[in-house]
């Protein structure tokens, strides 16, 4: 249990947050830090590649809500990233991958 998150640049220009582990309202802070930082920091799209994370709650959609939603207002791409699994589910029955890019892969992002 607990949340690794790993920020790194990828080849086509996104920042990348990685978050392996469970992303609920213990740990949904720490993913909150990390985006301010990315937006605060530089000008670049983010991704949040959830495709390691295990679980995510309510508490964990709704900070990605609020920072495409923040991205999006500063003129920036914000996208998720997801494999099959809770997560999926998660975004799958909440309909946000109506407002919010959701990729299976960052190598799908230019």
């Amino acid at each position: 249990r607990g949340l690794s998150i790993r920020n790194s640049q990828l080849p086509n220009g996104w920042q990348c947050l990685t978050v392996e582990g469970e992303v609920d309202l213990a740990t949904v802070p720490e993913l909150g830090v990390a985006i301010d930082s990315v937006a605060a920091e530089n000008s670049t799209p983010l991704v949040i590649d959830l495709r390691s994370s295990s679980f995510m709650d309510s508490t964990g959609l709704k900070t990605l809500v609020m920072a495409n939603r923040r991205f999006d207002e500063m003129g920036r791409s914000f996208a998720i990233a997801v494999s099959a699994g809770p997560v999926s589910r998660l975004l799958d029955l909440s309909g946000v991958e109506s407002s919010m890019r959701v990729v299976a892969s960052t190598d799908e992002l230019n």
